[in-house]
């Protein structure tokens, strides 16, 4: 097939977020490809992201030999073949020092559906070559999205990054945030770089670049289109909108001069697509899989959230334990704020897909000892109040907007726990509206993938293990007990989620590996899940869903 004209887009990733997200300018973009290269090294391998049905970014990072350089023009094809030859599209672009050497390419008016080979040519290197796949458009029949979260460098090793690398069926990864991890060394299984926490631009530069030049996690990217939201990590611990429990004013400075330096390292790193000019920090946007589902991703952590209070007692007299009463049931905080909240409500309501899938930071499902029905109260001994435990008024806005949705089938991933869970998730898990055997009453199921390093693993030789391993059952048992939503929960190990979705049912699969402390090939099947099309109720099954036939070949 010869070559014929596609537009790109050059993402400006500069020196200031206000410009790294006002938009897209023409490339120098040539059908030809001709005009002088510089010499430059492709130092962390190709990325692609947020695809949609005619359009999908593609990223790299170019750095020329010399130190006094401060641009390199680079060539990039694409094409519909891995071997390069059936050629859509050739053109040039610069990185430069000012955005890190990072180049981002938004190419539009592409096919729906559709894999996409690309490699990047300076004057002395090429890239490994890549593979973007765009968002399948009307009538879809099965879709399969991975979910990931949590990739702590000094916990131990990315293979679980490789395990869904090799699924070449994906038609995207979900990565729900904390895609790096702000602190220092630790020195648990290799030392992260720089040594001390970060604080800088510079700081938030090197550690991406250090996460970015791990080969597992490069394969995830080479592989597979990724959809990105931040979590707290990314920025600082225990972030809120206004500032961060990590953060030390006195010795660390402003937070808000972390924060920016933070995001923009972020939106130069990553291959996300800037949604809202107007807002520097917005990242909630949402993406369209044909008819079968919609996913919106939301921002829980930076963008509306109020501080958390301090987690209630049996002794504290800070939250009343057995009531609602007190600051956590004050319908004036906010854990999305009110513009994002009403945009999400927007979303539930016009979205038509058979399935709706909300990308989340922390868990939405209420998780509580000594839970007690609203009618007798409500409240409990919360276990996280930085979850959206801490924010039940909000929690409930979102239930109401669930249950207004003509059509159900409301699904909500979620991150950040370091353990995975599944809920059917209802207003009041404790309250006679919700029937646990059947799961009548509940207006949507709930899915927390666990780590992929940052649980660690569990303590070696049998007598410390088989201790954990009991305490690990006990724990499961107690939550069970007082949470009768609450379907499965695994505290012990790291993995990831793949979702597999028909109009007729979708199946969840929380997929393990046995150890990060040291490289490993193997996976096993944890749990999975199927929940029927207009059910809400999930029903435990043994077998893993088989891939999706005659999917696009993998990058070479």
């Amino acid at each position: 097939m010869p070559p014929f004209t596609r537009r790109a887009f050059v993402v400006a990733t500069g020196a200031t977020l206000v410009s790294l997200l006002s938009g897209c300018g023409n490339s120098d973009e040539r059908q030809d490809g001709d005009g002088a290269l510089d010499a430059a090294d492709f130092t962390h391998g190709v990325a692609s992201g947020d695809p949609l049905p005619d359009a999908v970014m593609l990223w790299t990072r170019a750095v020329p030999a010399g130190e006094a350089a401060r641009s390199a023009r680079l060539r990039y094809v694409v094409a519909r073949d891995p071997s390069l030859t059936q050629v859509v599209l050739r053109g040039s672009v610069s990185s430069s020092a000012e955005r890190d050497w990072t180049v981002k390419l938004d190419l539009r008016d592409l096919a729906p559906d559709t894999a996409y080979y690309y490699r990047f040519e300076s004057a002395s290197a090429r890239s490994p070559v890549g593979r973007a796949r765009t968002a399948p458009l009307g009538g879809v029949s099965r879709l399969r999205l991975a979910f990931v979260t949590c990739s702590n460098y000094v916990a131990g090793y990315f293979h679980a990054y490789r395990r869904v690398a090799e699924r070449s069926d994906l038609h995207a990864v979900v990565h729900l945030g904390d895609y790096i991890y702000e602190n220092g060394s630790q020195d648990q299984v290799r030392p992260h770089q720089p040594a001390n926490e970060l604080v800088s631009l510079a700081d938030y530069r090197q550690r991406y670049a250090q996460y970015r030049a791990d080969e597992d996690l490069q394969e995830l990217h080479r592989q597979h289109p990724v959809i990105w939201i931040w979590d707290d990590h990314e920025v600082a611990n225990n972030a809120w909108k206004d500032n961060a429990d990590a953060h030390d004013a006195e010795t660390e400075g402003s937070y808000a001069e972390r924060r920016h330096a933070a995001m923009q390292a972020a939106f130069e790193w990553m291959p996300i697509r800037a949604p809202d000019a107007a807002d520097p920090s917005r990242v909630w946007r949402g993406f369209r899989f044909g008819d079968l589902a919609d996913l919106t991703m939301v921002d829980a952590r930076h963008h509306g959230r109020d501080e958390p209070l301090p987690p209630n007692s049996l002794f504290g007299d800070a939250v009343p334990v057995f009531t609602q009463s007190g600051d956590f049931a004050d319908p004036a905080r906010h854990i999305l704020g009110p513009t994002q909240e009403a945009w999400l409500g927007g979303q539930l309501a016009a979205n038509t897909a058979r399935w709706q899938l909300i990308g989340n930071q922390v868990y939405f499902s209420p998780l509580k000892l000594l839970g007690a029905p609203r009618a007798l109260g409500g409240g409990g001994l919360y276990l996280s109040n930085d979850k959206w435990d801490g924010y039940d008024p909000a929690r409930s806005r979102v239930v109401e907007m669930i249950r207004a949705r003509s059509g159900g089938n409301v699904v909500i991933l979620t991150g950040d726990a370091h353990e995975a869970y599944a809920f059917e998730v209802t207003d009041d898990p404790n309250g006679l509206g919700y029937q646990p055997l059947s799961g009548q009453g509940a207006v949507a199921v709930e899915f927390v993938a666990t780590s992929i390093t940052s649980r660690g693993d569990l303590p070696a030789g049998n007598g410390p293990t088989a201790l954990f391993a009991q305490l690990a059952a006990n724990a499961e048992q107690l939550l069970r007990l007082t949470n009768p939503h609450l379907k499965y929960y695994q505290n012990t190990l790291n993995g990831y989620l793949l979702l597999d979705l028909t109009p007729e049912r979708l199946q969840a699969e929380f997929w393990m590996v046995p150890r990060v402390t040291e490289r490993d090939d193997d996976q096993a099947l944890s749990q999975a899940f199927t929940v029927q099309s207009g059910s809400n109720h999930l029903v435990a099954v043994r077998e893993a869903t088989g891939p999706i036939d005659g999917g696009p070949a993998a990058a070479p």
